[in-house]
């Protein structure tokens, strides 16, 4: 996999901002990879009003922390992506959380499905010098990627999508992975159940890197 997504990715290797639309490098079985269209945050940024009832509490550095994880704000009741979190964030991973998210939305025009539960994760590398290749995101993603393949089965969808970062202290031109992991349900049990199956899955090949050969900046 790694091979394809490398030649999928050559054309675009020149990119110094995110592109006016998202681009699919590979997709199957509602996994896609991809390039994202939006900038990720400058790590460490502050807590953020979005006065729609959304509010980022702001960065909190979970390295090697596992009792932060349970603080904050966005996870507390959630221990599908505490654990998640704290797999990603301990001290053998190559890798780390800068930010998550996750809330309910309606699916409307749909027979069997009523709502959906959304989430993010944004991951970058411990080593900041890793960040300034994104083909090592690309190396990252086609690690986490058969963990989660075909996840259509158990109505659930996962984006692993390169992102350029405002900045992260120590990089130069930062690269990282924007996860989004989607489930739909009859109702919110159904969607929270399956969205849990993903990210358990993801979670499970996280685990896994700490024995990888790290990439090279």
């Amino acid at each position: 996999m790694l091979d394809h997504l490398l030649l999928q990715w050559a054309p675009y290797s020149d990119l110094q901002a995110p592109p006016p639309r998202p681009i699919s490098l590979w997709n199957d079985g509602g996994v896609t990879i991809g390039i994202e269209d939006s900038w990720g945050p400058a790590v460490p940024y502050p807590p953020v009003d979005h006065g729609d009832g959304h509010i980022n509490h702001g960065y909190v550095s979970l390295k090697g922390n596992f009792d932060s994880a349970a603080q904050i704000p966005e996870v507390i009741g959630w221990p599908e992506l505490e654990q998640l979190l704290r797999v990603a964030n301990a001290s053998d991973s190559p890798i780390e959380s800068v930010g998550c998210e996750k809330a309910f939305f309606p699916v409307a025009g749909h027979a069997e499905i009523s709502v959906k539960l959304g989430s993010y994760i944004d991951l970058v590398f411990s080593d900041p010098t890793l960040n300034d290749r994104p083909q090592n995101i690309l190396w990252l993603a086609s690690r986490l990627a058969p963990a989660v393949e075909r996840c259509q089965r158990w109505w659930s969808e996962v984006e692993l999508c390169l992102q350029r970062f405002r900045g992260i202290q120590g990089a130069a031109a930062p690269w990282g992975m924007l996860i989004r992991v989607t489930g739909y349900g009859r109702d919110e049990h159904q969607a929270r159940e399956l969205w849990r199956v993903s990210l358990q899955r993801i979670a499970g090949a996280i685990a896994t890197l700490s024995s990888e050969i790290a990439p090279r900046p």
